[in-house]
């Protein structure tokens, strides 16, 4: 019987949003990978590989955050006492 070695799975993206870079509209290139993403501009040589610890490290901050801002906005629409009375 034969071996098979552990496949290296490999997936790219093309996301429907796009970048201001250098003046010009790029579109957003993530390459997914098992240990680490890649994230490429079209049209450009520049690769940024991040880990995706780091990439779950950064949503959960930017969650917080948004939680935050969320109830901030909460707070100040409600009116303290209630409506006033004539």
């Amino acid at each position: 019987m034969g071996y098979l070695p552990e496949r290296k799975a490999r997936t790219i993206y093309v996301t429907g949003s796009s970048v201001l870079h250098n003046g010009r509209r790029r579109k957003l290139v993530l390459e997914s990978r098992p240990e680490f993403a890649i994230l490429k501009l079209v049209g450009t040589r520049t690769q940024y590989p991040i880990a995706w610890e780091a990439i779950l490290e950064l949503a959960e901050k930017h969650n917080a955050e948004n939680l935050r801002v969320e109830a901030r906005k909460g707070k100040e629409t409600k009116v303290p006492g209630g409506a006033k009375k004539n």
